[in-house]
């Protein structure tokens, strides 16, 4: 017969164990460098995103389009990183604080 397996407990060091994680100070230094860190990260996702897609060639405006495309790609990375809560900078704050 087989025996159901018991779900396995948190471990002592882990925030629901014993205690609620501390609130996030999103007005810190650390925090902040926390979401540049997740902008960079997500740039480089919307960069391999980018080299997906298809151009035929006939409307690509050379290198000025280049440049225009990584400096728009910046700006969504950071919009993004600020607004649309990845969950990354809440990660990356609370391991580094």
């Amino acid at each position: 017969m087989i025996e159901p397996v018991a779900a396995p407990s948190a471990p002592a060091h882990s925030p629901t164990a014993t205690q609620t994680p501390e609130p996030i100070d999103r007005t810190s230094p650390l925090y902040r460098a926390s979401q540049e860190f997740e902008a960079i990260f997500i740039k480089q996702m919307l960069n391999a995103m980018r080299k997906t897609t298809l151009s035929s060639g006939l409307l690509d405006g050379g290198l000025s389009q280049k440049v225009f495309k990584d400096m728009l790609y910046d700006e969504y990375a950071t919009s993004m990183s600020q607004s649309a809560n990845f969950g990354l900078a809440d990660t990356i704050y609370r391991a580094l604080s």
